[in-house]
């Protein structure tokens, strides 16, 4: 006897043609927009003075808080239409016409390629956040061969665009052959290497023969022949650079859709075992695939660098975020070449029209006595977020506009998942131990030619072990550096032996190349280092922050999810935290208005990628642009006008607490018993923090259900709850972290 089988018959959404597909996307990114500007409008009104007085009697007279709200609203956005489309009180000249649109032009070249380089990595199965850093290796390398090498006209042009692709496709190859090798995620490669150009090219611009003489912040100015052609002339900003943005995007579209190269690259991103197994070299791909996100985002730079974005010259903060927002714009254009094209244009024409917004509404502001209450260009980044954000997760507009849901939806994009996946790839062909022992060893060796040989290495170093200047130790620096250096080279020993685990062997090459440093670079000081300022400093206020953080990306991490929007959060938690700390005139309660901020993020977070399934990092990301935009739109709008200044932004802070006799212990006792409450608290976090996760039911819950869902779920565990639990919970830390910076350090923030 055969059960009768109930079938249920299938939505019809699921076989929409695929043309009605595409314009429902097309329909929700509109939504969107339009949703994201109301949004916007929202916080301009409450924002402003006027209008938040109007609140106060608005039952008595509701048409002037509509009047004045409107009057905010169409001349913000008006001024902004005005500054990236069309101004209809220009001069009738060529510049007056078309000088909105020359000026989105130019926004949108640098986004439009930098956005391309992250749209082709997405469609390979990779997240590229390293577009910032890219940008920045571009930028500087295309300079430096725009003012330091002298070429025919033409030629030189074109050698210096090469230089800048070169440079970001160099810092592509990196993180590419990283992951292709040994499994590394290129999202946590990617994030570091960020930090490595910013703060390299900050170090270069100190180098003589770069920086420019007369102007330390900036380098050299490029040679007139390295610049890109431009019509400045007729007062319009149209040059090179956005035909080389649009050239860029078709390029992009031949390679993925017509080149053999291109449908690796998108078999590889949808199946890498399929593709494997139709014999495809994985790794190849992926390696091929980050060169070439590196040189587009590459080609970003060159134009910032040769197209006057700041004045022809390499400059610390010349990519302006470009790499961060070009995430946003390759999500808006869903990661296809046009599409990106098209979404670069739109931020760029907010970008320009932001410009000129703020400042037309500063002029109204003061002509209407009200200086400084202008809308800041901030909230163009708000903007930006907001649109990204609802574009990532397209069941929300649907909801909300009562659409037709279809299969499918959410972005998803690249894996994710930060579990190292060497199956995923191909096989390695050097061991691992070898690799990393290997490695060690010939580190070990260089740093000990470039400190211990050098003049200087001959000059005593003094270190010092108490702050009041007690008890010092002077020696010479050169066989300290010697034995620090052979301590690395026996990490690598070791490790190639495998005598000793690969943690232990890397923790001893990093503290004997760290240190070897540091004492070469003390060499023939004067006043030498004290060890006990220095370890105070590093724990004191300098970790706390880091620990907190980075328990809540632990126990988020641990529970499946992975939270990128720890910054965000941090951002929120401090802005929160000093408002409240401020107004309240209580630290605990600046503290604890932190945490709630931070809580508020982590529910946002847990919302989109629990509930609406969006890719964790997506969301991630944009909710650190988000909560960059909305801080720095709010600090210029309330906290920064002197006014309001002692109002909001003077939080009352923790005093430092010295525990009696432990805190007497020489060295220790300083670092680890001299600090605010915080500092203790910190302590207690991380000891309850790591009983709860390893020692307790909710921990096992939290673990299995990261591990194995399906299989947690199985067992009757509750995996979405338990997920969301984990996430606010170190919403909580992250944002007790955030408070930190401005209230438990010991002294005013």
């Amino acid at each position: 006897m055969t059960a009768a089988v109930k079938t249920t018959a299938p939505r019809s959404e699921e076989f929409l043609p695929a043309k009605r597909q595409r314009s429902d996307n097309w329909l929700v990114t509109v939504l969107a927009v339009v949703v994201a500007l109301l949004l916007g409008a929202v916080l301009m009104i409450l924002s402003d003075d006027k209008v938040r007085a109007d609140l106060g009697y608005f039952f008595a007279a509701p048409g002037d808080f509509f009047a004045d709200a409107w009057n905010v609203v169409s001349t913000a956005y008006g001024a902004m239409f005005s500054g990236a489309i069309f101004d209809f009180s220009n001069d009738g000249s060529i510049g007056g016409i078309l000088g909105p649109i020359s000026s989105t032009t130019f926004a949108a070249a640098p986004l439009i390629c930098a956005g391309l380089g992250i749209s082709l990595a997405f469609r390979s199965g990779l997240f590229n956040i390293g577009a910032e850093g890219q940008v920045i290796l571009g930028a500087f390398c295309s300079g430096l061969v725009g003012f330091d090498v002298h070429l025919p006209p033409g030629l030189h042009l074109i050698v210096a665009i090469l230089a800048g692709v070169a440079g970001g496709a160099l810092w592509g190859f990196i993180p590419g052959v990283l992951k292709a090798r040994t499994g590394a995620h290129e999202v946590i490669i990617t994030i570091m290497l960020n930090w490595v150009a910013i703060y390299g090219l900050k170090y270069v611009l100190s180098v003589r023969g770069i920086v420019d003489p007369n102007n330390s912040q900036a380098s050299k100015v490029v040679d007139g022949n390295a610049k890109l052609p431009s019509m400045s002339g007729l007062g319009l900003n149209f040059d090179l650079g956005i035909v080389l943005a649009v050239a860029a995007g078709a390029g992009v579209w031949w390679l993925l859709s017509r080149s053999t190269i291109g449908f690796r690259l998108r078999t590889v991103g949808a199946n890498p075992a399929a593709a494997r197994t139709a014999g495809m070299a994985v790794g190849a791909s992926t390696v091929q695939s980050m060169v070439l996100a590196g040189a587009l985002a590459g080609l970003a730079g060159t134009i910032l660098t040769l197209g006057g974005a700041t004045s022809y010259a390499v400059t610390p903060n010349i990519s302006s975020n470009v790499g961060f927002d070009a995430i946003t714009v390759a999500l808006l254009g869903r990661t296809s070449p046009w599409g990106t094209v098209f979404a670069g244009l739109l931020f760029g024409a907010l970008k320009a029209g932001g410009r000129h917004m703020e400042t037309v509404t500063q002029m109204v502001a003061s002509s209407s006595g009200q200086p400084g209450s202008g809308i800041p260009i901030d909230i163009v980044t708000v903007i930006e977020a907001f649109i990204v954000i609802f574009i990532a997760a397209p069941k929300l507009i649907r909801g909300m506009f009562r659409l037709k849901a279809r299969a499918g939806g959410a972005i998803t994009g690249a894996t994710t998942n930060l579990t190292v996946a060497v199956t995923a790839l191909r096989k390695q062909r050097v061991p691992r131990h070898v690799a990393i022992g290997a490695l060690l060893v010939v580190l070990g060796v260089l740093a000990g030619l470039a400190f211990a040989l050098p003049h200087r290495s001959g000059s005593p170093v003094t270190l010092q072990f108490s702050i009041g200047g007690g008890g010092s130790w002077t020696f010479s620096a050169r066989p300290a550096v010697l034995v620090l250096c052979a301590l690395a080279v026996v990490a690598g020993v070791l490790r190639l032996t495998k005598a000793l685990g690969g943690r232990w062997c890397a923790a001893l090459a990093i503290f004997g190349l760290v240190t070897a440093f540091m004492l070469w670079a003390l060499a023939g000081s004067s006043s030498g280092l004290n060890i006990v300022s220095l370890l105070q400093g590093t724990l004191f206020p300098s970790a706390v922050p880091f620990i907190l953080a980075a328990l809540a990306g632990v126990i988020g991490e641990r529970s499946g999810v992975v939270n990128v929007a720890l910054e965000g959060q941090l951002l929120i938690g401090a802005f929160v935290g000093a408002v409240i700390g401020t107004t309240a005139g209580n630290p605990w309660l600046g503290v604890l208005g932190g945490a709630l901020s931070g809580v508020l993020l982590a529910w946002v977070l847990s919302v989109f990628a629990i509930r609406y399934l969006v890719d964790q990092v997506i969301v991630g990301v944009v909710l650190d642009v988000f909560a960059l935009g909305i801080t720095n739109f709010l600090y210029n709008k309330l906290l920064s006008r002197p006014d309001l200044t002692d109002a909001l932004n003077k939080p009352a802070y923790f005093s430092r607490i010295k525990i009696p006799l432990l805190g007497d212990i020489p060295i220790i006792g300083p670092v680890f018993f001299d600090g605010t409450i915080l500092l203790y608290l910190t302590y207690v976090v991380v000891l309850v923090a790591h009983f709860a996760l390893f020692y307790t039911r909710w921990g096992l819950r939290v673990r299995a259900v990261g591990e194995h869902p399906r299989a947690a779920d199985t067992v009757g565990i509750k995996v979405r709850k338990t997920r969301y639990t984990a996430v606010l919970i170190a919403g909580v830390l992250v944002g007790l972290a955030g408070a930190f910076l401005v209230i438990g350090t010991g002294s005013q923030s």
